[in-house]
């Protein structure tokens, strides 16, 4: 027996040995917290503003909720998170020591915390003060000392030190500093970007903005400036900069839906408005007709384009030309079917469409049938299987969704659209142009809705830039601007030329249309349909990642979310020791690792060597998905899949040999490779091909 008992007792311990390969799982999601009581809403936070664009961005995801919704969440509800971000502008909440004592209880459980603005819980909404050490500890333990003693009196401050690298980034800070507080940094790891001293008083700095290990805070005043006039916004701080430290995401690979292979996706989706409407460029056509002539019939590009059925259909307010013409348009080989709502409603909240400010302006829709009443699911599935059924091929049945008006469904809607399997998007409306010159205009990825989630577009459409179809009329042109913008020197988004079809209605509109498909055309990207963006992201939002060590990491569920980015890193993956991954790309936005679709799992181990894969074939970009990649002694084979033809750039290849390219039904080209050992194919159809060394 006591053999047999220090075996059992050996067995357990030895079980209980965790290996240093353990995987560790990385909570890419981050609660955010805002106060309801400060007349803000969950769109409208500092957050969703500013800050969720760039937590996309390095590929975290976000959960907002009312700080006055008790209980806070518990233990198990924030399992799922990795750090709470509160975004206040008072110091006052309801029950603000049960509030400080859940946040501390989070930083003691390894929870980083950002606290942008104010702390927000100083004192109680009967005006009772909380309890000092309790905000003496939230600050303790983000690594810096407070000391409970501030001012506003911008006539006493002055600046100490401000951090070059990481301040003035849109904009130079205010010439007199705005608030301020005596929190200093109590270790080493802890530093302050910006520190403002009281006036003839040495030992008084005090961080304005600080970082470390546990977290991060930045005070209103020192984040961004505000114009008092249009209210557009500008960066005093690198919000990118801030996240990264604050949030400790160095060496993290970045799940992103801007790429594919290494290149920046492109697509184009047409809201239906103006379909059948009056153009002053030809009197025997309509506005659908000329986009329909000069767009799609002229440039080589994919288009989702949709309609709005009530607008089409003869039992509601169309028309049997107006089917017809809907016929043709999804004929077309490069367009995708899809609906823009049955009736075209403005408002999708019930609270606003019933609101005083709109019941008078705005009926349910512009196309409804007498006496009706709005219907969710008459205008997300019925418009759908209207579209299918009478007006589109029956290879191409419709089953992408873009949102009319607002753009403001509730998680209701986006559920239904969800269950009938009905890909949504719209809203966002990223602008970043010389005028609109700030980060503070580009969107973030999605909107979150209880379990699903509204996918937001890439760029904004014509009516915002034409101030509402008022002029100018060659406005689209400049969206051009948010397109180079937001691809460089961060791909914070894909290129998406969002319009409706009444830009046919005008020269200059048209001709600006026109300018943007041309410089779409011009530039290096994988081009895709709408539909393929919005999967990329759900993958993206779906995506989980394990870590291994520091160059070792697991991916899993990513589904059509098929890129990684690392930033930061001067490592490439290994391929020989990695798992399902086909390639990368080193390029000015980082370095893009191409996940293998349809498998369960990749596994990234990245080397600092950068010629570590020489004589090892690999996809370094090409302009649509890659299948089924398979290495042999002298180069590979694969499925290609793109739209119309594409471009391949293989690396790891011997330097300066010839290569033939074959197709499973031709030969397909001679090529040679340069001196990196990269050999270039170009228009290549959609096929399976297989490279050699001849």
């Amino acid at each position: 027996m006591r053999i047999l008992l220090s075996f059992i007792i050996l067995l357990l311990s030895i079980s209980c040995v965790v290996p240093a390969s353990y995987a560790v799982p990385i909570k890419r999601k981050v609660l955010v917290l805002y106060n309801s009581a400060e007349e803000r809403t969950a769109r409208t936070s500092l957050f969703m503003e500013g800050f969720a664009m760039p937590l996309n961005y390095f590929g975290f995801l976000y959960e907002v909720r009312d700080v006055n919704l008790r209980p806070l969440p518990s233990d198990k509800e924030m399992s799922e998170f990795s750090a709470v971000f509160t975004t206040f502008a008072d110091d006052m909440m309801d029950q603000p020591a049960e509030y400080l004592k859940w946040l501390i209880k989070q930083q003691e459980s390894d929870r980083k915390i950002v606290i942008a603005g104010t702390l927000g819980a100083m004192r109680s909404t009967n005006e009772e003060q909380t309890d000092r050490k309790l905000v003496k500890r939230v600050y303790s333990n983000l690594g810096f000392t407070w000391t409970d003693n501030a001012t506003n009196d911008r006539t006493q401050l002055k600046y100490d030190y401000i951090d070059q690298k990481t301040m003035n980034f849109e904009r130079k800070l205010p010439l007199f500093p705005f608030k301020y507080i005596h929190v200093v940094p109590s270790d080493e790891k802890s530093k302050s970007w910006v520190t403002i001293s009281l006036k003839n008083k040495p030992g008084t700095a005090g961080s304005a903005i600080g970082v470390g290990p546990k977290g991060g805070f930045a005070l209103d005043g020192y984040m961004r400036w505000q114009d008092p006039v249009d209210f557009q916004k500008q960066w005093f701080m690198n919000p990118f900069d801030f996240l990264r430290e604050s949030l400790g995401l160095q060496g993290i690979p970045a799940l992103t839906p801007t790429t594919l292979n290494g290149l920046r996706v492109a697509f184009a989706h047409i809201d239906g408005d103006g379909f059948v409407g009056y153009t002053e460029i030809d009197k025997y056509k309509n506005s659908g007709e000329m986009i329909m002539e000069r767009i799609f019939g002229r440039y080589d590009f994919p288009n989702s384009a949709s309609v709005i059925a009530g607008e089409i259909n003869p039992a509601v307010k169309g028309s049997q030309d107006n089917v017809e013409q809907a016929r043709t348009l999804f004929e077309m080989d490069n367009v995708e079917t899809s609906s823009h709502s049955y009736t075209h409603p403005f408002a999708w909240e019930a609270e606003v469409r019933d609101s005083a400010d709109y019941s008078d302006n705005f009926v349910v829709g512009q196309y409804e049938k007498p006496g009706y009443k709005f219907d969710a699911r008459y205008e997300i599935v019925g418009s759908c299987e209207y579209i299918s059924t009478d007006l589109a091929p029956a290879d191409k049945p419709c089953k992408v969704f873009f949102w009319s008006g607002m753009c403001d469904p509730t998680k209701e809607q986006v559920a239904i659209a969800e269950k009938a399997g009905i890909l949504n998007m719209n809203g966002g409306d990223t602008v970043f142009d010389a005028r609109r010159n700030s980060y503070f205009g580009v969107s973030p990825l999605y909107r979150e809705l209880g379990k699903n989630n509204q996918i937001y577009t890439g760029q904004a459409n014509e009516n915002i830039l034409t101030n509402l179809w008022e002029g100018p009329f060659y406005g689209f042109r400049n969206i051009i601007d948010t397109m180079k913008r937001t691809g460089s020197p961060r791909r914070v988004m894909p290129i998406d030329i969002y319009y409706h079809f009444y830009s046919g209605e005008k020269f200059a509109s048209l001709k600006a249309l026109e300018d943007v498909y041309e410089w779409v055309l011009s530039q290096d990207t994988a081009n895709i349909y709408a539909s393929a963006y919005i999967k990329m992201v759900r993958g993206y939002l779906t995506g989980k990642l394990e870590k291994i060590g520091s160059d070792k990491f697991i991916v899993t569920d990513y589904r059509d979310c098929l890129s990684l980015r690392l930033d930061g890193m001067d490592k490439v993956p290994d391929l020989v020791k990695c798992k399902n991954i086909i390639g990368y790309d080193i390029t000015p936005e980082g370095v893009f690792v191409h996940l293998n679709p349809g498998q369960e799992s990749a596994e990234l181990l990245l080397s600092a060597d950068l010629n570590v894969n020489a004589g090892y074939a690999y996809i370094k970009n090409g302009s649509g998905w890659i299948k089924d990649f398979k290495r042999n002694s002298d180069g590979a084979q694969f499925v290609f899949e793109c739209f119309g033809k594409g471009k391949i750039v293989i690396g790891g290849l011997n330097p300066d040999q010839r290569y033939k390219v074959v197709g499973k039904n031709s030969l397909v080209s001679e090529v040679r490779s340069n001196s990196k050992g990269e050999v270039v194919v170009k228009d290549v159809p959609s096929e399976t091909l297989e490279i050699s060394q001849i």
